[in-house]
């Protein structure tokens, strides 16, 4: 087994709400690897787009 740090940006749109912001991240995790663990460490507001913010996902992925 090989362990993978990634530290990656998360765009966060306005339909998902935050009850729903634990599977939407492990949603988009599990498209690169088996999830050991992983946090948000930074939010930050779009300039680019209406409402949306970005997370900071800071990961350990097993493939």
């Amino acid at each position: 087994m090989k362990l993978i740090k990634v530290d990656f940006y998360l765009d966060w749109p306005v339909s998902i709400e935050v009850i729903n912001l634990r599977k939407y991240v492990m949603k988009n995790l599990m498209k690169k690897g088996e999830v050991i663990r992983w946090s948000i460490i930074d939010i930050q507001n779009s300039k680019d787009s209406f409402d949306t913010k970005k997370l900071r996902i800071h990961a350990v992925l097993a493939n």
